[in-house]
């Protein structure tokens, strides 16, 4: 049966075949996916192309090297409520934001490339932590390649530019680069419906260096630039400026809800709210239950509920009741 591709099909597999990266292989067999025409003829062929796919992904994100098998390094394991990666060029400051954020400890330098490696911490926000990665710059070819695989199992990305060295051209040549990758760059306006996270990548500007002078200005031109389609943050690593404000666009982006857990035993004068329970938002009752563990859903009978989703405190409620950020839910088996 003939697969009567496009031709926009054609010029995505003679892309494939001039890449002279893995990313950029990657991106040109994602378009070929997503062109190709949905029938019977075409099913070898995207069994084929989603086994290229694969074979490319597992080079890039499972990797190892070195002597004695050293884990590579740019595979590093999520934690956290969500995976949020600082992405820009040299010198930049994302070290320094990463270091006061969260703590951890990474090379700040001055110079050139002083990050080679992707470095991770734990940033708190309220009562729970992201993972946030500082990552070596986007424009190094000796990594980019690596650096993929990590940009895929990202949930946000931070574009992080330079107030004082051409902030405007610094982002739109970093967008211009995960755009060639085939990453689809979301702002304001994310589909909570895509199915392809690993590609649609909500997107956060921040604005660094604010404490030097003539700073507030490159700001302003920032904000006209992209602020109707991104949110755009003024920060300062060094005087640890904006970094609150950093958290709040985060847990907006993740699209995310905190739901507190209490035992029928304990009573609510007692009850702390710590350790919450991350859902998306929409999640129910039972999501919940699940998310505490897996076979307490199927028990599930009813749940008590505190919060803004009910009518009012100590409502009985069902297990498809939505939740929304803040709840607390007594779960009754």
């Amino acid at each position: 049966m003939p697969t009567n591709v496009p031709p926009q099909y054609r010029e995505a597999e003679q892309r494939f075949r001039d890449a002279e990266t893995v990313q950029a292989k990657i991106a040109a067999l994602q378009e070929m996916l997503q062109i190709m025409p949905k029938h019977k003829g075409t099913d070898h062929l995207k069994a084929q192309l989603r086994s290229r796919l694969s074979k490319l992904m597992s080079d890039l994100e499972t990797a190892t090297g070195g002597k004695g098998g050293r884990t590579e390094p740019f595979s590093i394991p999520k934690d956290g409520a969500g995976r949020v990666t600082l992405i820009g060029p040299t010198n930049v400051g994302k070290s320094l934001i990463l270091s006061n954020a969260t703590g951890a400890k990474t090379k700040v330098g001055a110079y050139a490339l002083s990050t080679q490696e992707p470095v991770p911490g734990m940033y708190p926000f309220n009562d729970i932590y992201f993972q946030m990665v500082d990552t070596p710059p986007i424009n190094n070819i000796a990594t980019q390649s690596r650096l993929y695989g990590l940009l895929r199992t990202s949930d946000v990305f931070i574009f992080v530019s330079d107030l004082t060295n051409n902030p405007i051209e610094q982002t739109h040549q970093s967008f211009r680069e995960l755009k060639e990758w085939g990453f689809k760059l979301a702002g304001k306006t994310i589909n909570t419906d895509i199915e392809d996270r690993q590609v649609h990548k909500p997107t956060l500007i921040l604005c660094n260096k604010a404490d030097i002078p003539d700073a507030l200005d490159q700001y302003e031109i920032m904000e006209q630039e992209f602020s109707s389609t991104f949110p755009v943050i003024m920060a300062s690593a060094e005087e640890n400026v904006g970094l609150d404000e950093l958290g709040h666009h985060i847990f907006e982006a993740l699209k995310i809800i905190r739901v507190y857990t209490k035992s029928p035993r304990e009573k609510l004068n007692d009850f702390e709210k710590k350790e919450p329970v991350v859902l998306p938002i929409g999640s129910t009752v039972a999501e919940a239950a699940q998310q505490v563990h897996k076979d307490l859903s199927r028990s599930l009978k009813y749940g008590v509920l505190w919060g803004e989703s009910g009518k009012f405190d100590g409502q009985r409620v069902g297990r498809n009741h939505v939740m929304t950020d803040g709840d607390i839910i007594e779960i009754h088996i």
